[in-house]
């Protein structure tokens, strides 16, 4: 049962359904662990955010918690964290959309390897950069844009073409919210683009979709570091 249950994963829409349930779930579980910190506040900004402490906990990360405390897994983990119901609303969203035009292209292990490595690099660069405290999977969902903004430049895809242009959409609405709304982690977003476009060039399938098993290991792999990385800062951290 275990193992059909893994290979379940790897189907293209049960995959993407199990990125966006990890988010929601981590999410739900930063405002039941210490539910005295949530804000209550009705400003949509601010509404149902996490306390500060529980996302440094679970894994939020940046420079103050990648240079000053070690916690370099956190490159990881904060890719599945947010700070608020807007925050988690749009990004799940995005994913969601983004995510079943993605895994059409790059098929599941490459567009998981993608996400992982977009969000990763996304928040190394902006700890480097000197980001204190950074968290969300919008560097992780603009690696998958830049990944197919690649395929579009490298080959017209047919009537799947008009659909990526509907992405075009969440871009807007991504370079909007860095522009007007304050705190919120630009350098994430730029990364993630230009990291996804680059590893669009290095996976992009030129002959077939279907996947290698040296790319169904690599993807397997990461997902187990991720699972890893998000109990660790769940119960140890």
């Amino acid at each position: 049962m275990r193992l059909q249950l893994i290979r379940n994963i790897w189907e293209p829409t049960e995959l993407v359904r199990f990125l966006v349930t990890a988010n929601i779930v981590l999410y739900v579980t930063s405002l039941f662990i210490a539910p005295g910190a949530v804000n209550y506040d009705l400003n949509p900004m601010v509404f149902l955010s996490p306390g500060t402490g529980v996302l440094f906990k679970l894994g939020a990360s940046g420079t103050l918690p990648v240079f000053a405390e070690d916690r370099w897994w956190t490159l990881i983990t904060a890719n599945y964290l947010h700070g608020s119901l807007l925050h988690l609303l749009f990004n799940v969203s995005a994913l969601h959309a983004v995510g079943k035009i993605n895994i059409e292209i790059y098929a599941p292990s490459r567009f998981f390897l993608i996400y992982f490595l977009g969000g990763l690099f996304s928040m190394a660069i902006s700890s480097l950069a000197g980001i204190p405290l950074t968290l969300g999977a919008s560097g992780a969902v603009c690696a998958l844009i830049g990944s197919m903004s690649y395929d579009q430049w490298r080959a017209s895809k047919g009537n799947l073409k008009m659909r990526i242009a509907s992405v075009g959409t969440w871009v807007a609405l991504i370079a909007i919210t860095g522009l007007a709304l304050p705190n919120v982690n630009n350098w994430a977003h730029a990364v993630g683009f230009v990291s996804g476009f680059l590893l669009g060039f290095l996976f992009w399938p030129q002959t077939s979709q279907s996947e290698s098993k040296t790319f169904r290991v690599a993807a397997t792999s990461c997902m187990l570091l991720t699972i890893a990385a998000l109990i660790y800062g769940l119960l140890f951290s």
